[in-house]
């Protein structure tokens, strides 16, 4: 979908038309991600999904494409992580079988199937090559603008699955999240069971943050129903998260991430992912890397 974000004059809403295809949502079939996404990807649109390794980003999205095939859009996963046949396999076993799957990581190559597809899964960013000789900053800015812009020139989906280091921390820069309309993550949610997922909205330009729990079983994600806890005080992981982020805001000093984790009773990855969404919102702020460093309240 093109967005033609161009310099315009101001006029009054009431006398703009809202084009078409700002309507237009693709549907996977799945009761509960359709719920969660609540009317749909929209076409041209791009989102990051995020998630600790082995969390389930594949198998979420594998899930996610195969319905979206099975209502009719073209699907493809492009992988630049597992070769094709260990992604066979793990779609096989998960009865995804109606999408197209390849091992392709360039970026020019991605950016021109949007003209052939409906939604593009690519596995991952940090994995994207291109034949130009470029740094690191440059490879990443290229990538993004390249893919983003061919996504909104062919109406086609993309998604980005991204990786997180040990410490929970998004690997690369913000420009990835912030340029995407659509940032999802999938944590681990150890109050429940080590099983038990949830798929939540830090951002969303064309839709509500919803979120999700769902239990991973070896035959993919178990979509036939969600996951309800009994504590009324954490009904959902989000709302624990909104909890915990809003107690380190009143902290005189922030202590260590492990520290959070152990008086919250949650894992050092879910306290990072609240830790993280603080500084992105600007409520936290972030000097050093790594273990040293220093996190302060924004005055």
């Amino acid at each position: 979908m093109n967005l033609q974000f161009e310099q315009t004059k101001l006029t009054r809403v009431a006398d703009i038309e809202v084009p078409p295809r700002f309507y237009q949502r693709m549907t996977t079939g799945i009761g509960v991600v359709d719920e969660l996404l609540q009317d749909g990807f929209l076409p041209g649109s791009t989102i990051t999904l995020t998630a600790p390794a082995g969390c389930g980003k594949t198998q979420f999205m594998l899930q996610a494409l195969n319905g979206l095939a099975n209502n009719g859009y073209r699907t493809a996963y492009c992988s630049g992580e597992e070769n094709i046949y260990q992604l066979a396999m793990t779609s096989k076993r998960i009865g995804a079988v109606n999408l197209n799957i390849a091992n392709i990581s360039n970026v020019d190559e991605i950016a021109n199937l949007t003209k052939e597809y409906d939604f593009i899964v690519v596995d991952s960013f940090q994995s994207l090559t291109t034949k130009e000789k470029m740094n690191q900053s440059e490879k990443e800015r290229y990538a993004i603008n390249k893919i983003v812009k061919a996504a909104q020139d062919n109406e086609c989906c993309v998604c980005f699955i991204l990786h997180l280091t040990k410490a929970g921390q998004l690997k690369g820069s913000t420009l990835i999240p912030h340029t995407c309309d659509v940032n999802m993550n999938i944590d681990i949610d150890y109050d429940i069971d080590d099983t038990a997922r949830t798929i939540s909205f830090s951002k969303n330009r064309f839709g509500p943050c919803n979120s999700l729990t769902l239990y991973l079983t070896s035959k993919g994600y178990d979509m036939t129903s969600k996951v309800v806890t009994s504590d009324k005080k954490y009904a959902s992981t989000k709302n624990k998260k909104d909890i915990i982020k809003r107690d380190i805001l009143k902290m005189a000093a922030i202590p260590h991430v492990e520290e959070i984790a152990s008086k919250y009773n949650v894992s050092v990855v879910y306290c990072g992912t609240a830790l993280r969404e603080l500084i992105s919102e600007g409520k936290i702020i972030k000097k050093g890397r790594g273990k040293n460093a220093q996190l302060s309240v924004a005055s």
